[in-house]
């Protein structure tokens, strides 16, 4: 037991350091993935076990690099087998050149890890394209009803997976409105409202942040962008003011949607 104790130890250790500019836990991650894939380990860990792992993989500087030596050593394909499926299928972008959904997923996880991004916000990144690896190929590089694939693959995740109920809730957040977060600018003021009261904007404003930052970092995996300069989060911030301001007393429900919408077409008009 203690023995094998350390070899998940030493795992999750090299997993978290690669990624920096540490030559010797690079070098040691293949051999530690191989040792484990060939003794059968991956198979035989608890979902305790499975978490841990995927939480030191997650938790370095750079985890592309950690996952892309567990896909190498087949790791993934027995921890999460829908993220090797994203390789080979494309995705548009905002640019003329359609992406490479896979690759995208590595920088969009680099990208959170240089934001600094807390766990919750890295987990949901890894798992927010899932639902891609099933598209069938005659409708490439479009992905109709990804997000009910990607549902069905993180519930199926946290069966296997001891994943942290916090991790799971802004997963399955993220799949439902990243998209619609990433297309504001095109949604007139109730459509905003109403996604602002769906996600609870005002009543959870952390996890409203994390959504904007799982955003802002999915963006800026695209070529030519960064963090920094994501323009939706500030008009969603300015519409939430808008919304916050306006009092709830005596309104019904549709009532007070409708003064939120108003107030928060007023704002961005004068925007």
């Amino acid at each position: 037991m203690n023995e094998l104790l350390f070899t998940d130890g030493a795992l999750c250790a090299a997993l978290v350091r690669t990624g920096a500019d540490e030559a010797a836990p690079r070098a040691q991650l293949p051999t530690l993935l191989a040792l484990a894939a060939a003794s059968g380990r991956f198979v035989r860990m608890t979902p305790e076990e499975r978490w841990a792992v995927f939480e030191a993989a997650l938790g370095g500087p750079r985890p592309s690099v950690a996952f892309e030596a567990m896909r190498q050593h087949r790791a993934l394909a027995v921890l999460l087998p829908e993220l090797p499926g994203l390789f080979g299928v494309p995705q548009l972008s905002d640019g003329p050149d359609w992406q490479d959904v896979g690759e995208h997923q590595w920088r969009f996880i680099d990208e959170t890890a240089r934001a600094g991004a807390p766990l919750v916000v890295r987990f949901a990144a890894l798992v927010h394209k899932l639902g891609k690896a099933g598209t069938p190929r005659e409708i490439w590089p479009s992905h109709y009803k990804h997000e009910l694939r990607a549902h069905a693959a993180i519930d199926a995740l946290a069966r296997r997976m001891a994943v942290p109920p916090e991790m799971l809730d802004l997963a399955h957040l993220g799949v439902d409105e990243l998209d619609r977060v990433h297309k504001v600018a095109d949604l007139r003021a109730g459509p905003i409202a109403q996604l602002l009261q769906r996600v609870q904007a005002r009543e959870r404003p952390e996890r409203f942040e994390r959504l904007l930052l799982l955003a802002a970092c999915d963006w800026a995996a695209y070529p030519g962008h960064c963090v920094a300069e994501y323009p939706k989060a500030a008009r969603l911030r300015l519409a939430l003011r808008a919304s916050d301001a306006v009092p709830a007393a005596g309104l019904s429900a549709d009532d007070l949607l409708q003064a939120q919408a108003e107030a928060v077409h007023a704002a961005l008009r004068v925007r």
